[in-house]
C-alpha cells in the first residue's frame, strides 16, 4: 500500500511538471514546414509539452504583423507562416506554444540596417529626428542598439507590438526576454527618459551612473512594462500565461538582501524577484546558465534561491545545454527537478535551447541534436501535460488596471499617485503610481468593490465611481482629465 501511495505522489509531481525549450531565430528549427515538423517529432521524442519559440527578434517577426516588417531571414520560406503553422502542428500533440519576443534590443551597430524603410529602427533609432528617438544613450554620451525603457512612447509601442501574437494567434503564452537595460555600459540617458527623471525627484543635473534614485528610476521602468504586459494580456485571454527569460550571472545569492547585490538588481535593473512577490508573472524562467565542470556550484546555488522564492507564481529552471556535453546537462537536468532544502520544487524546465544541445570540445552543433531529445525523452520516461496553474484555471482573486489620460499635457499623467480602496472596508487600501504612459494597476485584489482615486502631490484631482472585481478577471478603469483638472485647489473630477 505504501509503495502505491509513493507511486501516487510521484504521478502527480510529474504530471505538473513543464518540460520545455527554447527555439531561437538565429539557428534552424521553425523557419520551414519540415523544420516545424521535425521540431514537433524532436519535441515528442524528449517528451516536452511546451516550446518558447522567437517570434519578435529585432523589431521584426516570425509571424504575420500588422505592425512589423517580417524577419530579415532568407531561410523562411517564401509566403510561410511560421507561427501559425507551428501551432497547428504542436497543439495536435498536446504541446503548448509560447510566442517570445526580444524587448528592447533593436538592431546592433556591428551590422548594416535593415533593409526595410518601415522598420523601427528608421522610425525612432539613432538617426531619427531628435525628439523622435526612442534609442537608449550611456551615461558618456554613446548610443546603444536599444530602445531605452524610461521613453513612455517606447513602452506604449512595445507594450502593442509585444502582445500583437496573443491578439492574432491561439498561443498559450508571451514570453519576454531582455526585458532589462544592456550590460556593456550604464544606459538609460535617453533624453525623455531624463527629462522625466528630473522632472519626478525636482533636480536639474544629470545623475551620475551610480546616482541611488537614478537606478531605481531605471528599476521601475523595467518593472512597470512587465506590469502592463502582466495585466494587458490577462484583460486580453485570461488563462494566458505571461514569462519571462531572466538574469543569473555570477554566483547565486543565499538571501534577498543578496540578491539586491546581484548584476540583475544592479548592473541592469531586472528586480525579478520582486516582480514574482507581486505576482506580475506566471513563470519565471532564470537563464541557469553554467557550464557543469566548472561553475556547478553557481547553477546549484541559483536554482535553490529560485526554487524558494514562487511566492504565489512558478519558475521553471533554464539550464544551458548549449553549454554542456549532453551526460553534463543530464546531471543538471536531475538536480534541477530536486527539492529544495527547505521541500520546495520549481515547476519544471526550460533547455537553452532547442538547435544547440551538446557542446564538446569540437564545438556545439547549430543543428538540432537526436541524441539529447532521446536522452531526456529516457530520462522523464513517460509523458506529462503541461501544468495547469491553479491561480489562472481556479483563480480567487481578481486584477485591476487603467490609464490616466490628460488633454493636452500627458507628461502630468506621469507619477501619478492612485489609491485603490474597497468600498466596502473589508479590504486593505493599496497605493500605486502611474508609469510613463500613465498606466496603473494591480494584481491579486479579493473580489470585491473598489473605488480609485487619483493625487498629484498630494491634491486630490480624480475619484472614479466603485467597479467590481471578479475572481481570475480584469477590471478597467479609464481616467480621463483636462489641465484645469490639475491645479491645487481644483474641485475632484468625479465620474
Amino acid at each position: 500500500m505504501r509503495l502505491l501511495f509513493l507511486f501516487f505522489v510521484a504521478t502527480l509531481v510529474q504530471a505538473q511538471q513543464y518540460r520545455a525549450f527554447w527555439a531561437d531565430a538565429f539557428h534552424s528549427g521553425y523557419k520551414t514546414p519540415a523544420e516545424v515538423d521535425q521540431l514537433v517529432e524532436n519535441l515528442t521524442t524528449a517528451r516536452a509539452n511546451a516550446i518558447f519559440v522567437q517570434t519578435r527578434r529585432r523589431a521584426d517577426v516570425y509571424y504575420r504583423s500588422d505592425i512589423e516588417p517580417p524577419a530579415q531571414d532568407a531561410a523562411v520560406s517564401p509566403g510561410f507562416d511560421p507561427l501559425g503553422y507551428l501551432i497547428e502542428r504542436a497543439h495536435a500533440v498536446g504541446i503548448e506554444v509560447h510566442a517570445w519576443a526580444v524587448v528592447y534590443p533593436v538592431w546592433p551597430s556591428t551590422i548594416a540596417p535593415p533593409r526595410d524603410p518601415n522598420h523601427l529602427y528608421y522610425q525612432h533609432g539613432p538617426n531619427a529626428p531628435a525628439q523622435e528617438r526612442w534609442w537608449t544613450v550611456s551615461s558618456t554620451g554613446a548610443v546603444g542598439a536599444s530602445i531605452d525603457p524610461g521613453h513612455p512612447d517606447a513602452m506604449r509601442y512595445l507594450a502593442r507590438v509585444i502582445l500583437e501574437p496573443l491578439e492574432k494567434y491561439d498561443v498559450d503564452g508571451v514570453h519576454l526576454d531582455y526585458i532589462r537595460y544592456p550590460e556593456d555600459a550604464s544606459y538609460g540617458y535617453n533624453w525623455k527618459a531624463l527629462e522625466r527623471f528630473l522632472r519626478q525627484e525636482n533636480r536639474a543635473a544629470v545623475p551620475a551612473r551610480n546616482d541611488a534614485q537614478f537606478s531605481e528610476f531605471r528599476r521601475r521602468q523595467v518593472t512597470s512594462l512587465m506590469r502592463q504586459i502582466y495585466l494587458r494580456a490577462h484583460s486580453m485571454k485570461p488563462a494566458v500565461k505571461v514569462s519571462a527569460a531572466l538574469i543569473t550571472w555570477g554566483n547565486g545569492p543565499l538571501t534577498d538582501a543578496a540578491f539586491r547585490g546581484t548584476d540583475a538588481y544592479v548592473t541592469v535593473f531586472q528586480d525579478w524577484v520582486s516582480w514574482l512577490q507581486e505576482g506580475i508573472l506566471d513563470l519565471a524562467i532564470p537563464m541557469n546558465y553554467f557550464r557543469e565542470r566548472t561553475n556547478a556550484s553557481f547553477f546549484d546555488r541559483w536554482i535553490e534561491f529560485e526554487k524558494d522564492r514562487q511566492y504565489k507564481r512558478a519558475v521553471l529552471i533554464g539550464p544551458a545545454v548549449y553549454l554542456n556535453p549532453i551526460a553534463d546537462s543530464m546531471e543538471q537536468l536531475k538536480r534541477a527537478l530536486l527539492p529544495s532544502a527547505a521541500g520546495n520544487r520549481a515547476l519544471g524546465v526550460s533547455f537553452y535551447s532547442y538547435a544547440t544541445t551538446n557542446l564538446e570540445t569540437a564545438g556545439a552543433p547549430t543543428e538540432p541534436n537526436g541524441d539529447f531529445y532521446r536522452a531526456v525523452g529516457e530520462f522523464f520516461a513517460t509523458r506529462a501535460e503541461a501544468p495547469r496553474l491553479a491561480w489562472l484555471t481556479a483563480p480567487v482573486a481578481g486584477h485591476l488596471m487603467g490609464e490616466v489620460r490628460i488633454a493636452g499635457a500627458q507628461d502630468w499623467a506621469d507619477g501619478l499617485t492612485v489609491r485603490i480602496t474597497s468600498d466596502t472596508g473589508r479590504e486593505t487600501e493599496r497605493v500605486v503610481t502611474t508609469d510613463g504612459t500613465g498606466f496603473f494597476g494591480s494584481v491579486d485584489l479579493p473580489p470585491d468593490r473598489y473605488r480609485i482615486t487619483v493625487e498629484r502631490n498630494g491634491v486630490l484631482v480624480y475619484r472614479f465611481v466603485p467597479q467590481d472585481v471578479s475572481a481570475g478577471l480584469v477590471t478597467r478603469f479609464e481616467v480621463d482629465l483636462r489641465v484645469d483638472d490639475l491645479p491645487s485647489g481644483d474641485a475632484p473630477v468625479t465620474k
